[in-house]
């Protein structure tokens, strides 16, 4: 990293000058990430100072096909780094972030002054301002952003979707085919800058999701209810990184926690998105309850009979990823809807879905999975 000592801008970091310089920091395991992520073939047994020269060649090409990749926070971090002559603070990054950078190939990490930075090397600048400006590029960037967002709304209240399902999915909001080749390049891409979606055989989960085949497991018990119809909007607010959800509750429960146990608010807001993502993990009220016995000290029954009546309602409110996005207040109304009573005959049910009546060994309408006599009907 240089210095400019220019009268007028006494100190000013400026960058790394060359491509070939900031190459030159990386290990040889990174340079060869980057060449299996550009997909540069016949050059695996290069040694590393030749694999630094092919890529400082290589790379000024490829620059327009890497950043087309990118999402609207990083087409900022862009105009951020060139606005500051090639490098910018990193305190404001995620690590997540710092790790994927150099996986570009054009995007360099290092310190100054003791403070992590983001760096372009000085000589690709220009290039990079002008990829920037171009409409077809800022089109894509728009379109990815899109896609980013729907894809982790969509997995941040559902959990897990099935690789058949998740396009589908999306297109219900904004189009994916026939740029199909497109979105799993940006999606695979995306998982590797924010790690707060991952693909595996079950299919896309939200980073918090610790077993995707459970949860397919469960929703699959429900073969009467659909995803959750969210709206544009709900999911692109949900695809915002680090967003969590404030159901019905949330307030109340809030309230307790900085009145009552005297916790700072930050720490009580910490603190109930943890409980969120128990509810959505599938807890049950003695769960929760267990989990905050854990981190609160109560003086009376009454004072966890208070803490109860405060939570029961976030519970009730909170879109679970066992129920896809349903909350258990939400299907409770949906349940009662499925079951009709017939006038005249005393205690028996049809279902509004097949009109017949419904038997006490029969599936249960609500869609549960489970015998109508172990469900609604006990």
């Amino acid at each position: 990293m240089k210095v400019n000592k220019n009268m007028n801008q006494k100190n000013k970091i400026i960058g790394i000058a060359s491509l070939k310089e900031g190459l030159s920091t990386l290990k040889m395991a990174d340079l060869q990430d980057i060449r299996k992520k550009q997909q540069i073939k016949n050059v695996s047994s290069l040694k590393k100072v030749e694999l630094i020269q092919y890529l400082s060649e290589a790379i000024p090409y490829l620059l327009r096909n890497i950043i087309s990749l990118f999402d609207e926070r990083r087409l900022i971090l862009l105009k951020n780094i060139i606005a500051n002559n090639g490098v910018i603070s990193a305190k404001d990054i995620e690590i997540e972030e710092m790790e994927y950078f150099p996986k570009t190939g054009f995007m360099f990490t290092g310190f100054w002054n003791g403070n992590q930075t983001v760096m372009i090397p000085l000589e690709l600048l220009a290039s990079v301002d002008e990829i920037i400006r171009d409409e077809s590029i800022l089109s894509d960037i728009k379109r990815n952003t899109e896609w980013i967002k729907i894809t982790r709304g969509l997995l941040y209240y559902y959990g897990t979707v099935p690789h058949d399902r998740l396009v589908d999915l999306i297109e219900k909001y904004t189009p994916v085919h026939p740029n199909y080749l497109a979105f799993n390049h940006v999606l695979f891409d995306v998982m590797e800058y924010s790690q707060e979606i991952y693909f595996d055989r079950y299919g896309y989960s939200y980073w918090e999701v610790l077993k995707p085949l459970v949860i397919l497991e469960e929703q699959a018990t429900r073969p009467n209810i659909d995803y959750y119809p969210f709206t544009k909007k709900q999911l692109l607010e949900a695809g915002e990184t680090n967003y969590v959800e404030r159901p019905k509750g949330y307030a109340q429960l809030l309230s307790l926690f900085t009145k009552e146990h005297r916790i700072p608010k930050q720490e009580g807001i910490e603190l109930i998105e943890d409980c969120i993502m128990q509810v959505k993990l599938g807890a049950q009220p003695s769960q929760l309850l267990q989990f905050l016995q854990m981190k609160l000290t109560f003086d009376s029954l009454e004072a966890v009979q208070r803490l109860m009546d405060a939570v029961v309602p976030l519970m009730n409110n909170t879109r679970e990823w066992y129920l896809k996005g349903y909350t258990s207040e939400e299907l409770s109304k949906r349940e009662r809807k499925a079951l009709l009573p017939l006038p005249n005959k005393k205690g028996e049910v049809i279902s509004l879905q097949t009109g017949q009546k419904v038997g006490r060994n029969d599936p249960c309408p609500c869609g549960s999975g489970r015998k109508f006599k172990k469900c609604c009907g006990n």
